[in-house]
């Protein structure tokens, strides 16, 4: 498969053109809509969901998403369809728009990882964190991202080759270490501190708390331990050789010899906007919660019991009256009480009607 998604590939030509290439960019946008979509349509129909943490994980879902909606079919358009611009433009806009959504998918992620390290921590500092506060970031995040990614620009036209390539490997060598390292030492440095708090937390508590809270402790543990590993696992082989290769390309300038590498790495960079859903949204339990009711069919039961023989009507009128949703959820008692005095007052009332 081509990849010139980062500028990095040779130039395309028609003897490239595959369908295999095709048949395996075509479902990884497909997945990478669905589940981010996926994940938008739950932020706008449960406004439960809308609180100023859960506003990272949907800014980082609309990020994703462009992935699937913008970066995939430019890549394909470029690739496989001819146009008239020179080759130079087209590669540079799709190593943009690749760039951009790579830097800030890793800002979204430090984010969010920085927003639960202040959770745990500092926790009285994390609850005056307002939607305010989290738009302001996001500005920031995107802002930084966009000035980064698009940086490249003011050295495309530059006559001196020689030069434009120091500038190129200088700012790929910026990526790794800006967008990449620093991140990821802060969200291990993070993950380790969260979780050794979590872990105190039920040491202290273990000999006051019945053994049930103990085991309920354990596999919270467990999880934490299991939800952090996999997020430091998945940052780390997703991202790394995408800026690794980057820089090789730049460096070396031989596309031949990486080019097996270039295929699985550039999809595997692709596969982070699917994971990045499953890891940070739907392991949640606020989101899970809501991805169950919204798909939990929502139908109204209604009591059906035969008051009068004779009386349809009456019938018909009180049936409509005791439905479901209109009980209010109190104990299982108070409703009983509730449904049987309806009933009597019915009956006593029918009774009344017919001796007259």
């Amino acid at each position: 498969m081509p990849n010139n998604t980062n500028s990095i590939a040779p130039q395309p030509s028609q003897d490239d053109i595959n369908g295999d290439s095709i048949a395996q960019l075509v479902p990884v946008a497909l997945l990478i809509i669905l589940a981010n979509g996926l994940v938008l349509v739950l932020f706008w129909k449960r406004t439960q969901l809308r609180t100023p943490a859960n506003y990272l994980l949907f800014s980082l879902a609309a990020c994703d998403f462009m992935t699937g909606v913008i970066n995939i079919p430019l890549f394909i358009i470029v690739v496989f369809t001819p146009v008239l611009t020179s080759f130079t433009f087209r590669n540079h806009m799709v190593s943009v728009f690749n760039n951009f959504t790579a830097i800030s998918a890793c800002y979204h992620i430090l984010a969010a990882t920085t927003e639960k390290y202040l959770s745990i921590i500092w926790p009285v500092k994390h609850r005056s964190i307002t939607r305010k506060t989290v738009s302001k970031v996001l500005q920031v995040v995107w802002g930084v991202s966009f000035i980064v990614a698009f940086i490249p620009f003011a050295w495309v036209n530059m006559e001196d080759n020689e030069t434009q390539r120091k500038l190129e490997v200088g700012h790929v060598i910026f990526c790794l270490v800006a967008v990449f390292l620093l991140p990821y030492t802060f969200m291990i440095y993070a993950f380790v501190v969260i979780f050794k708090s979590v872990f105190n937390r039920g040491k202290v508590k273990r000999t006051i708390i019945s053994r049930s809270y103990v085991s309920r402790q354990a596999a919270l543990k467990r999880r934490c331990f299991f939800l952090f590993a996999s997020m430091a696992t998945v940052f780390l082989v997703c991202w790394l050789p995408w800026y690794i290769l980057m820089l090789l390309y730049k460096v070396h300038g031989n596309t031949e010899d990486m080019e097996i590498a270039a295929h699985v790495f550039v999809l595997v960079r692709y596969a982070t906007s699917i994971i990045n859903p499953v890891l940070y949204t739907f392991f949640r339990r606020d989101f899970s919660t809501g991805l169950k009711s919204l798909f939990k069919k929502q139908r109204s039961r209604r009591f059906s019991f035969p008051l009068f023989s004779n009386d349809g009507e009456v019938t018909r009128k009180v049936v409509n009256t005791l439905t479901i949703t209109r009980l209010r959820p109190l104990c299982n008692s108070c409703v009983l009480e509730r449904m049987s005095s309806m009933y009597f007052s019915v009956l006593i009332r029918a009774n009344h009607t017919t001796a007259i």
